[in-house]
């Protein structure tokens, strides 16, 4: 009990003891990460939650830099060298290069200036991800004539709600869409093809959503990229905030979203101290599987 009212007054004035205890609640944020979503295969399934257990149980253990090495070796094999060979999802090279940037820190940093290389790391990930995303939205035409998110609305059922509500399209009508994608996948019909149910509805939304998103995250690449003595940098947790409140409602990716809260919360805090900002990089990785509930169909029983 006792515990728990001290960690309850540290919440509410937004001060740790020491900047060790916000590292070790970074990297034991890192691992439970690992812990939920690092099972691409059956030798991560099976060897990740031995190596992450204890880690997350004892505190010698996540601040050891010879564990974060083994972690590295698992991290960067299948999602940086084995990409090589096959597709990975964008946000597990993330989970590499956050564990990279853990290994790097642990190895190379004298100890009072750990938690600021960190810093230091997850800001430029993150300003990097986004400085890429950009780049490549440009050089897509789909993506800039809004074409990319009217496919992208009509057939992926993440995007069902929004659509549904915004293009005034039935939920059925689009499972449809979903359903005829899968045949054009497993066919060897080359003449097989069908017409996106709804798309044609939805052609303004597609445009805003292409625009705005190139805006949020030029926003984000640029702000987080720039030293901290610009102006611009002061703000950007700000345009991470609108970038999370407006996407991940929407479209539900789940292991890209809490990868960016962490990395959103370490950069966030100074010193000893939690900022407002991280308290709500916290808030959203604590709350994230909340996104999996079917909000449309809960209001619609309701209602």
């Amino acid at each position: 009990m006792k515990k728990i009212k001290e960690l309850f007054l540290k919440c509410k004035t937004g001060v740790f003891y020491n900047e060790q205890d916000i590292l070790l609640l970074v990297l034991r944020m890192i691992l439970i990460i690992l812990l939920v979503l690092m099972n691409d295969n059956a030798v991560l399934s099976i060897l990740i939650p031995v190596i992450v257990v204890p880690g997350l149980l004892f505190k010698n253990v996540v601040l050891n830099k010879y564990f974060w090495l083994i972690l590295t070796i698992f991290g960067t094999v299948p999602y940086l060298i084995f990409d090589l060979h096959g597709y990975v999802p964008n946000h597990k090279h993330i989970f590499a290069y956050v564990i990279l940037a853990v290994f790097l820190m642990l190895f190379f940093s004298e100890k009072e200036n750990s938690l600021n290389n960190l810093r230091f790391q997850a800001k430029y990930i993150i300003g990097l991800c986004f400085l890429f995303a950009v780049i490549g939205k440009f050089l897509a035409p789909e993506f800039l004539n809004g074409s990319f998110f009217e496919f992208t609305n009509t057939i992926d059922p993440r995007f069902y709600g929004l659509t549904s509500v915004m293009g005034e399209i039935d939920m059925q009508l689009l499972k449809e869409n979903a359903t005829n994608m899968e045949s054009l996948l497993n066919t060897s019909n080359v003449n097989y093809s069908f017409d996106l149910i709804g798309a044609d509805k939805i052609e303004d939304v597609g445009l805003i959503t292409s625009y705005w998103t190139i805006f949020i995250e030029g926003m984000i690449a640029i702000s987080f990229c720039l030293p901290s003595k610009f102006l611009l940098s002061k703000y950007r947790n700000i345009f991470l905030i609108a970038f999370i409140l407006t996407t991940y409602p929407i479209a539900t990716v789940y292991g890209f979203a809490i990868v960016l809260a962490t990395m959103g919360f370490i950069q966030s805090t100074k010193r000893s101290l939690l900022t407002g900002y991280s308290l709500f990089y916290l808030l959203v990785f604590i709350g994230l599987p909340l996104i999996k509930i079917p909000f449309l169909r809960v209001f619609n029983i309701i209602f």
